[in-house]
């Protein structure tokens, strides 16, 4: 495990997306067979060369995420994220349970977006269409031209008032994706982690 080096060489520019290394060596076992590595290294932009984000944290703060790898994992890692805003960017913390509401208002300070997380716990049920709906709407206000304008989703996928279908949630993403508003999910914990509709989504 880990034992292979993991800095392959970088796409020098956009027009090279991705590079590829491979590397084939003789199974140590079996003299008839292969091994074959191979490595992907997608283009990344340097920090200083990152435009001005607007990012929207839309975190799922319903009953289903009261266990230690959901709702806990979800504020250390976007207190994490947090620490590496820039002067230009801002972070809005939109939430969802049985509602949904703004937590924090659009702000550069990771000293702000962490006491916001601070604040959250867990309980009540998973009105997911209806957050993502204000968590768009909020990404929209505060649309950086040229920017990166996106919604985070951290939850484990389980939506149950609302808008709950895959077809219905995948409406709203293509909907606001071209106005420019992409989306991340983050999928937490196991066992009711509805994998399905977030790889969809």
């Amino acid at each position: 495990i880990n034992y292979f080096r993991y800095d392959y060489p970088l796409p020098q520019d956009r027009s090279r997306p991705f590079s590829v290394t491979a590397d084939v060596a003789k199974t140590p076992w079996n003299n008839d067979t292969r091994l074959l590595r191979i490595g992907i290294r997608g283009f990344d932009l340097p920090t200083s060369e990152r435009p001005p984000a607007n990012l929207v944290f839309l975190v799922d703060v319903s009953g289903s995420m009261d266990a230690q790898d959901k709702l806990p994992l979800v504020k250390s890692a976007l207190a994490m994220l947090a620490d590496r805003l820039g002067p230009k960017d801002k972070v809005s913390i939109v939430v969802y349970a049985g509602a949904a509401g703004i937590v924090l208002e659009p702000t550069s300070k990771a000293r702000y977006v962490k006491q916001a997380l601070d604040c959250l716990s867990a309980g009540g049920s998973t009105a997911g269409g209806q957050g993502m709906e204000l968590a768009y709407a909020t990404a929209k206000a505060h649309f950086i031209k040229g920017g990166v304008n996106r919604v985070i989703m951290a939850t484990d996928g389980d939506f149950n008032v609302g808008i709950s279908s895959d077809e219905g949630i995948e409406a709203i993403v293509k909907k606001h994706r071209e106005a420019g508003i992409t989306l991340t999910t983050l999928g937490f914990g196991q066992g009711n982690y509805n994998e399905a509709m977030m790889e969809r989504v």
